[in-house]
């Protein structure tokens, strides 16, 4: 199913040292046919893939202009029973999206062009999150109960399961996360449970947990290009913190911090830049992923308010329910309501 749908532009006190075009609106309103959840940008789709808040549907919204206003045109899925916590795009140039459905003990794979389920593999049991390692060409999903994290071969033989990878007993419990990075060629992945962040490494069949840091995280991304590094928001208070393994390689230790005024919500990244959603604000960060942070803070590049600006007060109460990264925009949903805000990103 899909629709084309016009958006109203709005302004939000752009100034000229943003390098924000001037036809171009700092934050867009997107109409949907439905709302999202975890959001996540396809290179490959050229757009934004998401979970149907309602139904068991993957949907794929992607931008566009008409008559000089931002549009979004949606495509939704077939029913797809038993859907798991969230979604990932290939990170290999292939067009496929992975979609976990623990029901089923499954990992459905989908078209990212048309939504079409192209087959399902398997993936250890009752897979209800997953991420994909790129550089290690492993999918790494994590199972329902939150204690076992399974790496499988994404390039299976045809008609066949893929060959299991790796196996860790990560303890996390229900509501626990992964985190894979895009480079490395050493499957590497970090694990966040509701009081500690774990770091596992290791080749084929030797995957361990090195090191571990207590710490109470309510939304977590990973850098993608520093692997070893992850960033978190604290749970219930304003802190931001870059978390990295020590140059030993047996701890994690805070390598960067920073209040942000408000507690973070959610967070998303690219090559650059970090951004980080509290409830009212997106806050654009320095990553230097290169460079490390010599003062152990981070460097603030912009802060917009992507409220001020909307009318409709349905839109100004609507909690964000999730962050895709795109080329040019960032993407912020909407809980409850079929709409999404696009924001441009700061000029380099």
């Amino acid at each position: 199913m899909a629709a084309t749908a016009a958006v109203a532009a709005l302004a939000a006190g752009c100034t000229a040292a943003d390098a924000v075009p001037d036809s171009t609106p700092e934050v867009a309103v997107l109409r949907l046919d439905t709302p999202v959840r975890e959001p996540v940008w396809s290179k490959e789709a050229g757009a934004v893939v998401a979970l149907a808040e309602s139904e068991p549907r993957v949907v794929k919204f992607t931008p566009g202009e008409s008559a000089g206003r931002m549009t979004a045109r949606t495509t939704l899925s077939d029913r797809i029973p038993g859907l798991g916590e969230n979604l990932a795009p290939s990170a290999t140039g292939e067009h496929v999206l992975y979609v976990p459905r623990p029901d089923a003990d499954r990992v459905a794979v989908l078209d990212s062009g048309t939504l079409r389920v192209k087959g399902s593999l398997r993936a250890g049991e009752a897979p209800a999150h997953v991420t994909v390692d790129s550089g290690a060409d492993v999918l790494l999903a994590l199972s329902r109960d939150g204690a076992t994290v399974t790496g499988v071969d994404v390039q299976p033989d045809p008609g066949e399961d893929p060959a299991v990878v790796t196996r860790n007993e990560v303890r996390l419990g229900p509501a626990g996360e992964v985190d894979g990075p895009d480079r490395g060629r050493l499957i590497e992945f970090h694990t966040v449970g509701p009081d500690l962040i774990s770091h596992y490494k290791g080749a084929v069949g030797e995957v361990e947990k090195t090191a571990a840091l207590a710490f109470r995280a309510e939304t977590t991304t990973g850098d993608l290009v520093k692997v070893s590094r992850l960033y978190a928001a604290e749970k219930g208070t304003d802190r931001l913190v870059a978390i990295d393994v020590s140059p030993g390689g047996d701890k994690l230790r805070e390598v960067a911090r920073s209040r942000l005024g408000a507690p973070v919500l959610h967070l998303g990244a690219d090559e650059n830049r970090l951004y980080a959603v509290t409830e009212d604000r997106l806050v654009v960060l320095e990553t230097n992923s290169y460079e490390g942070f010599p003062s152990g803070e981070f460097t603030v590049v912009k802060s917009i308010d992507y409220r001020a600006a909307l009318k409709d007060a349905r839109l100004k109460e609507a909690p964000v329910s999730g962050l895709a990264v795109g080329p040019e925009r960032v993407y912020l949903t909407l809980r409850g309501v079929p709409h999404a805000l696009s924001v441009a990103e700061p000029g380099l």
